[in-house]
């Protein structure tokens, strides 16, 4: 498939790919005689994995440290779990600090706001 065709089925532009491919996440197309390249239908699946990893918080780096299978799932369910799951703790942590540096916050503005009041 051209680069375009892949892009549209996997609902990425061709430039993704090229960045893709360019920074190892996914391996270098084969060129045909008129130098386009030819990527493989499985290239689909795992372009969508991709997508949706990195839409669940995934870095590039974490993604490419996964060995995927050529064919429409490209992790076993039992590693995703365990990618998931280590995912999630992390999330949850980002959450608790996040709520803690909203305390914090919003117990300064109070302070400053008593202060305004006081010297007003």
């Amino acid at each position: 498939m051209k680069i375009g065709e892949i892009a549209k089925a996997a609902g990425v532009t061709t430039s993704r790919i090229r960045f893709y491919e360019k920074r190892g996440i996914i391996a270098p197309a084969a060129r045909d005689a008129n130098g386009y390249r030819d990527y493989p239908v499985e290239l689909v699946s795992l372009l969508k994995f991709i997508e949706q990893a990195q839409g669940l918080g995934f870095t590039l780096k974490e993604i490419s440290s996964v060995e995927v299978r050529a064919d429409d799932h490209p992790i076993s369910c039992a590693e995703a779990i365990d990618l998931l799951t280590v995912k999630l703790r992390s999330v949850e942590a980002l959450i608790v600090e996040a709520k803690d540096r909203k305390r914090r916050i919003e117990a300064l503005i109070g302070e400053l706001a008593g202060r305004e009041q006081s010297a007003a």
